[in-house]
């Protein structure tokens, strides 16, 4: 019952957010997505969800964005012929110490698409859609933010988040860096993925998902139980 008002108010929380961002949206290309609010009480199994995860020069929530992946997950599965894996081009020099990360260069990152281009081609796919991603926070943030910068409409969306169901479904000690995707993967016999790809990221995180679900082995599962939570 408390999770049920918890539920409640939360759901609550969101429409007031969705619809305030959907009247700043108006005469803008993010119209079209806010045409479709996804409810919470669909079946998983019925619901579709978009693995999605930026990379970025540094983690600050203003921080340049230089690629965008993303994959559609449906009826359990990964699809891969819906991946997509977009370079966004930079507007200014990039950080060094970031570079070692995402290994995209400045050339690499001129060669890019416009932000409002890449922004325009996502929303089309996360319409009607929940989004998936690790950390989630995080694509939460840069997504906001990079709308905002472009269409001077904020971005508001259900989200999940794989590192959260980690913590919520199986609790347990960990290590400072148990949570991490590669880790995450690891125990559950998932194959090593070289990480800080756009698209390669957001395909490990739709595998752990589905890990996941499998290995809470609850059946008929809500888009309310797995919506990221706070």
């Amino acid at each position: 019952m408390k999770r049920g008002w918890q539920n409640w108010f939360q759901e609550k929380r969101f429409a007031a957010r969705w619809q305030q961002a959907k009247a700043a949206a108006q005469s803008t290309p993010m119209a079209g997505y806010y045409d479709a609010l996804l409810p919470t009480d669909n079946l998983l199994e019925d619901t579709p969800l978009i693995a999605l995860d930026f990379e970025s020069d540094g983690l600050k929530e203003d921080a340049q964005l230089l690629e965008a992946g993303w994959v559609a997950v449906d009826g359990g599965a990964v699809k891969l012929g819906s991946a997509r894996r977009l370079r966004i081009r930079a507007g200014n020099k990039l950080q060094g110490s970031a570079v070692v990360i995402h290994r995209i260069t400045d050339d690499a990152a001129a060669e890019g698409q416009s932000e409002r281009d890449v922004l325009e081609t996502l929303l089309a796919d996360l319409k009607g859609s929940a989004i998936l991603a690790h950390a989630a926070i995080i694509e939460q943030a840069f997504l906001n933010a990079a709308c905002l910068r472009c269409f001077g409409a904020p971005f508001v969306g259900r989200f999940i988040c794989t590192m959260q169901l980690e913590d919520r479904w199986f609790p347990k000690e960990r290590t400072a860096d148990g949570f991490r995707l590669g880790k995450l993967r690891a125990q559950y016999g998932l194959p090593y993925y070289r990480a800080h790809d756009g698209l390669t990221d957001a395909m490990a995180c739709a595998e752990l998902f589905l890990a996941q679900c499998a290995r809470l082995r609850t059946e008929n599962l809500m888009m309310e139980d797995v919506l990221m939570r706070g």
